[in-house]
C-alpha cells in the first residue's frame, strides 16, 4: 500500500510538472554574445588574417595571455569556494566545472601541439597522465565553456585546416561566455618544446586544484554548438520526454542546471525530468537547490506544494 501510494504521488507530481513544462519551455535558438570579436582567435589565426604573434614565442598581453586566462579560471574556482561555504553547492560545482573544462582545453591544446612537433608516438602517449583528453570528453565537463571549441579550432588553424577551424571558431563565438574582444593563443604553435612541457605541467597543477573540488561527474550529451544555451537544452529535454527517452531528457536538464545554475526554470525542468526518469531523490534535490536560489519562484513553489501534499517533502 505504501509503495502504491508513493507511486501514485510521483505520478501526480509528474503530471503537474509536465503542465509547468508547457509554460516554461522554449525553442532552441542560437543567440550569441560575442559577435563583436574581430576573429575568434583575436587578431591571430590563419582563417582570416595572419597571426600577429606568428614567429613570436611570447604571449600577447590580451585576453589570450596565458597568465590572464589562468588567473580568470583560478578566480572562478575561488568564487566557487565562497559559494560552497554559503551552502550553494550546485552553484559552486558549476563554477568548478567551467574552470576545469576551460583549463583542460588549454592543456590538451598544448599537448596536441607537442604531438604535432613530434613528441610521442601518438597523441595518447603525450596525454598519458592527463585527467581528460579529447574534445568531446573535455566539453562534457561543462558545455557552457566556449574553450573546447576555441582550442579545437586553434589546432585545426595551426594545421592549415581552414574550414574546420572556422566551424569550431564560429561555435566558440556563438557562446555568450566567449570574450567580446576574442582570444589569441596562436603563439603556442611557435613555442619551444621545453616551454610547452613547462606550460603543460603548470596546467596540470591548476587542473588538479579545480578537480579536487569538483565532485559531480561529467554529464555526456550529444555535443553541438548550441549546448551552452539553457533554453535550447530545456527544449531538447522536452523533445526527449515526448519521445519517451526520459534518461536523455534528464541528461539535458542536468546540463542546463550546470550551465546556468541561477535560473529557476532550469531547476523546474530538472525536477520534471528527474521524475520522468524515475529518480525522485534527484527531483527532491533539484527542488531544494532551486528554492534556495529562487524561494519565490511560482513553478518551484507549485512543485514543492505538490510534494508536501503527496507526502514527498516536509514543510
Amino acid at each position: 500500500m505504501i509503495a502504491m501510494k508513493k507511486h501514485l504521488a510521483l505520478s501526480l507530481v509528474l503530471l503537474l510538472a509536465l503542465s509547468l513544462a508547457a509554460c516554461g519551455g522554449g525553442g532552441g535558438s542560437s543567440s550569441g554574445g560575442a559577435g563583436n570579436s574581430n576573429t575568434s582567435s583575436g587578431n591571430g589565426g590563419n582563417t582570416s588574417t595572419p597571426s600577429s604573434t606568428s614567429g613570436n614565442n611570447s604571449a600577447p598581453s590580451a585576453v589570450g595571455d596565458y597568465a590572464a586566462f589562468t588567473k580568470a579560471m583560478a578566480d572562478m574556482r575561488d568564487a566557487g569556494v565562497e559559494l560552497s561555504v554559503k551552502g550553494l553547492t550546485f552553484q559552486a560545482q558549476s563554477l568548478y566545472a567551467f574552470s576545469g573544462s576551460s583549463l583542460s582545453s588549454l592543456r590538451y591544446a598544448v599537448e596536441y601541439i607537442l604531438w604535432l612537433k613530434g613528441e610521442g608516438g601518438s597523441i595518447e602517449d603525450v596525454t598519458e597522465g592527463s585527467r581528460y583528453a579529447g574534445w568531446d570528453e573535455i566539453a562534457a565537463i561543462c558545455y557552457a565553456s566556449p574553450y573546447p571549441y576555441y582550442f579545437e579550432g586553434l589546432l585545426y588553424d595551426v594545421q592549415g585546416m581552414g574550414d574546420e577551424a572556422i566551424t569550431c571558431y564560429t561555435a566558440a563565438i556563438m557562446n555568450t561566455a566567449f570574450p567580446e574582444d576574442g582570444v589569441d593563443f596562436y603563439y603556442l604553435k611557435n613555442m619551444e618544446i621545453a616551454d610547452l612541457y613547462k606550460l603543460r605541467d603548470e596546467l596540470w597543477e591548476q587542473e588538479n586544484a579545480v578537480f579536487a573540488l569538483l565532485t559531480q561527474f561529467p554529464v555526456v550529451i550529444e555535443r553541438d554548438q548550441y549546448c551552452f544555451f539553457p533554453e535550447y537544452l530545456r527544449a531538447k529535454s522536452a523533445e526527449a520526454i515526448e519521445s519517451g527517452d526520459h534518461t536523455a531528457a534528464f541528461a539535458f536538464a542536468r546540463v542546463a542546471v550546470i550551465n546556468d545554475c541561477f535560473d529557476p526554470l532550469n531547476y523546474v525542468n530538472a525536477v520534471i525530468c528527474a521524475l520522468a526518469a524515475g529518480d525522485p531523490d534527484a527531483a527532491a534535490q533539484y527542488l531544494d537547490e532551486g528554492l534556495l536560489i529562487a524561494p519565490e519562484d511560482d513553478g518551484l513553489n507549485q512543485l514543492y506544494a505538490a510534494f508536501v501534499s503527496l507526502g514527498g517533502a516536509s514543510e
